[in-house]
């Protein structure tokens, strides 16, 4: 089986071994063995997505590269960012399942949980994912969408930081909000779930390694989304 992991953002420069990275991945992931993941980054759009804007200048290289996944014989696509951009629409382009982490970490943690709260970046994309939580049907069991005012590219810059801001929030989640149970609301985050599980004594769910263990679970189940529910885009002229 071949995973194409889509990084929906313009990277400058890789300071890290991607060969790695993926196997990294795949084990947070619980993978199977022979399970390929590959990664593969858009050439033109932002440099993180934190807006409306920022998806959708990202989606037309997303397109792209979906298609292209699909014609070199990948089983399923990965769009890394927990916000899905293009996901829907390239459901509508291919056959195979296109899992958004977003969609997947908020699906398994309703089947866990009566009521989950997301712990995010900043206060502008709360809305972007409380609107999601209601197109994927499950609205009724967010608790809250909390941010810790730190931005996508400086998750990494003090990571002590960002772990620290995350059990702040995450703490107020689960003791005013109600939340049983919490995600990380940005795949930039992969990683930082076992330390936050550990400080906070709570399932944490990493949005990154839950669909790629979802996508890979479609895949051996022979499964892959409704074209009666993303059937295929008229065909006529389009000037991109």
């Amino acid at each position: 089986m071949k995973i194409k992991i889509i990084t929906p953002i313009v990277i400058k420069s890789f300071r890290f071994d991607r060969e790695e990275y993926a196997r990294r991945i795949k084990r947070l992931s619980g993978l199977c063995e022979d399970t390929e993941v590959e990664f593969e980054s858009i050439k033109r759009g932002p440099t993180s997505i934190e807006s409306k804007y920022d998806e959708v200048l990202a989606c037309p290289d997303i397109m792209r590269l979906i298609k292209e996944a699909e014609e070199d014989g990948y089983d399923a696509v990965v769009v890394n960012c927990f916000g899905d951009p293009g996901v829907m629409a390239g459901r509508e382009l291919v056959k195979i399942p296109v899992v958004g982490p977003g969609e997947a970490s908020m699906l398994v943690a309703s089947s866990l949980c009566h009521k989950f709260s997301v712990v995010t970046v900043l206060k502008n994309v709360v809305p972007l994912i409380e609107e999601n939580a209601k197109i994927y049907g499950i609205y009724s069991k967010l608790a809250s969408v909390r941010s810790i005012d730190i931005p996508v590219l400086e998750l990494h810059a003090d990571e002590e930081r960002t772990v620290k801001a995350l059990a702040e929030e995450g703490r107020i989640a689960l003791e005013e909000d109600g939340a049983e149970l919490l995600i990380l609301g940005c795949t930039g985050m992969t990683g930082l779930a076992q330390r936050l599980s550990e400080l906070l004594d709570v399932i944490v769910i990493d949005p990154l390694p839950t669909a790629l263990k979802f996508a890979e679970s479609l895949v051996k189940l022979g499964l892959s989304h409704s074209k009666r529910g993303f059937p295929p885009p008229p065909k006529k002229e389009r000037i991109i």
